[in-house]
């Protein structure tokens, strides 16, 4: 395992480039990720037997810390005005807000893994993932408001309630293969931007940023959470399931149509084959196998993945007039990991 004090990230899945950014994080950021930690463990803490099992289950089956590290990283841009008490706090109630996100999003797809484990509804069931769901929400805004900060807890709730907003509306697509290009990319800013963008925009803003600088993280965030859920959409079509954490294509089988899918249904050869494969809700692994022909899936990954470089550019010129100081480094390398990253 390659492991930093906010990470697990399995060795096989990191390259020496990806490596040497994640020891950089460590670096830059180690004391305040193992604080991240040790409160996340705080406030997740329960005196209810099975709560504090499936708490255990969900938080120890820890991610990159993405979100938190990106408010801290965006957060450090002015030190000498931060309060480091309230920056720990809102880092982690996002990682919190995103760790409920992953349980209620399990349970509306009838998932069956997360990062390579049992979901919590297949472990527990549908009803007391929900409630393990709820309470760390809960747990999320408790720790908002020990911030005493009105904006910061005005952000998050607007950002959770655009986030469930993006579920319904996913929902109300399910198997819609007329689904635009534009429909598709409103609908991921909810699901997964709209996060992202509230970690760098809440990170600028503690730090006591002028607002265009806010703005300019802001939509850093905006850009990179764009790029990184239409790469996790690739990755559904083309990834490998020990990476991945899940079973490959669960997307297309849940009706989800993604960026390579809708370019797919507009090839005059192979868009036919989908369209019959989701017409008879055939995802049988031989009535998908055209998708493991190259030319097939190359051109619509190609382009799914320019669109994504295009956001990445977008992000990274949000920061072009930062300098070359070292957290301008980590986050213009973080949106290259976004783009390249296999898991």
């Amino acid at each position: 395992m390659h492991e930093t004090s906010g990470t697990v990230i399995p060795a096989e899945k990191v390259t020496l480039q990806q490596k040497e950014l994640w020891l950089k994080i460590e670096e830059f950021l180690g004391k305040k990720l193992i604080a991240l930690e040790e409160l996340l463990q705080d406030f997740t803490a329960s005196d209810v037997a099975a709560m504090q099992e499936m708490m255990d289950h969900m938080i120890g089956n820890r991610g990159k810390r993405l979100r938190p590290i990106l408010l801290f990283l965006c957060g450090s841009f002015n030190p000498d005005a931060v309060d480091d008490y309230v920056l720990l706090r809102a880092a982690a109630a996002v990682e919190l807000i995103h760790s409920a996100s992953l349980i209620h999003d399990d349970i509306i797809d009838g998932a069956e893994e997360r990062r390579g484990k049992p979901a919590l509804n297949v472990l527990w069931g549908n009803r007391p993932a929900v409630l393990a769901g709820d309470f760390l929400f809960a747990r999320s805004f408790e720790l908002v408001a020990s911030c005493g900060n009105f904006e910061l807890i005005k952000v998050l709730t607007r950002t959770v309630s655009i986030m469930c907003e993006g579920e319904i509306e996913q929902g109300g697509h399910v198997f819609n293969l007329h689904l635009t290009e534009q429909q598709y990319l409103h609908n991921i800013y909810r699901k997964t931007a709209a996060l992202m963008e509230a970690c760098c925009s809440a990170g600028a803003s503690l730090a006591g940023l002028a607002d265009d600088a806010v703005l300019l993280f802001k939509a850093y965030g905006r850009h990179l959470g764009l790029a990184f859920q239409i790469t996790d959409d690739v990755l559904d079509i083309t990834g490998k399931s020990s990476l991945i954490g899940k079973p490959v294509r669960s997307d297309l089988r849940e009706g989800i149509i993604t960026l390579p899918l809708i370019y797919l249904l507009e090839d005059p050869v192979w868009g036919s084959h989908l369209r019959e494969v989701i017409e008879k809700r055939d995802f049988s692994s031989i009535a998908l196998s055209f998708l493991d022909y190259p030319d097939c899936i190359n051109g619509p990954v190609r382009r799914a993945l320019a669109r994504a470089a295009a956001y990445i550019d977008e992000a990274k010129a949000c920061l072009s007039g930062l300098g070359n100081v070292l957290p301008v480094e980590i986050l213009k390398n973080l949106a290259d990991f976004v783009l390249e990253r296999e898991y």
